[in-house]
């Protein structure tokens, strides 16, 4: 994996001050257009957005590099800074998430604007800012948060948002509809005809019509108990056609037939198939 360097001025100039380099590599501005100022402290942080005694946005900056960071992540998390700035953050406050992860993603593309940065960099920052040592991540801004810089590119913001778009879902798949659940209300004395129900679930935010096609026939009785269509003869069929409105709907519906004959050891039983559109 090859090294990362993202500004000339920060690997060419390595005993000038952290504060001499960031001002003089890149500039800075708020919402309003308004540069921002570099003031150099001694606490130790590598940057931070902040506003002086007047209230004008300023960026503090340690004096002196960090030996546990390297000067590609100081570069980034003064960018980081800058950007809580530019994005007119209210930066007396503790910072959301998702400011949090603006500010990276605007840290991210300025850097790929100003100092050449490639995909292939921003990865191998943020690996190298999740496994940051405990002595360097106690010199960053912000307390210990997840970092997500591949999704700042915008290849991989496309992919995702493709990925989240939602898709086509058709009729058949909106209607849910189990066999288990159908029942046999009334069975006349020859056991030949029967009155059933069945019930269909639209799961869709769409109406939703659909033919079912209702098999009637005979199964052995000891398959009836467990469930088991293996050995199921259809003899007659029916059809029927609803239209069920959107979800949530959950729709009980009616009919009657009959079979020909039962086989000893059979009862009557029936199954249905839903064709939506």
């Amino acid at each position: 994996m090859r090294a990362l360097c993202i500004a000339v001025l920060l690997c060419a100039l390595p005993h000038h001050s952290y504060a001499q380099l960031v001002s003089g590599a890149l500039s800075c501005t708020d919402q309003t257009g308004r540069a921002v100022r570099v003031v150099q402290t001694t606490t130790g942080i590598v940057a931070k957005a902040t506003v002086d005694d007047d209230g004008r946005r300023v960026i503090d900056v340690g004096g002196r590099r960090v030996d546990a960071i390297s000067p590609q992540q100081q570069l980034f998390v003064y960018e980081h800074e800058c950007a809580h700035h530019a994005l007119g953050h209210d930066v007396t406050r503790p910072f959301t998430t998702v400011q949090e992860q603006a500010a990276d993603c605007a840290a991210i593309q300025m850097l790929m604007r100003k100092a050449g940065v490639t995909s292939n960099d921003v990865v191998i920052l943020e690996n190298e800012l999740r496994n940051a040592t405990p002595g360097g991540a106690r010199r960053l801004p912000w307390r210990a948060r997840t970092y997500d810089l591949e999704g700042c590119l915008p290849e991989v913001a496309a992919q995702r948002q493709a990925a989240a778009r939602p898709t086509t879902v058709s009729a058949n798949d909106c209607v849910v509809h189990n066999d288990a659940e159908n029942a046999i209300l009334n069975a006349s004395r020859d056991r030949l005809s029967i009155e059933g129900s069945y019930a269909a679930a639209n799961q869709c935010d769409r109406p939703v019509t659909c033919t079912f096609t209702i098999e009637i026939g005979t199964l052995p009785d000891a398959e009836i108990d467990v469930g088991s269509w293996r050995n199921f003869r259809p003899q007659t069929t029916i059809t029927q056609e609803y239209t069920l409105p959107p979800r949530p709907s959950t729709s009980e519906h009616r009919f009657r037939g009959a079979v020909g004959n039962v086989p000893t050891a059979q009862s009557v039983d029936f199954r249905v198939v839903p064709a939506c559109r």
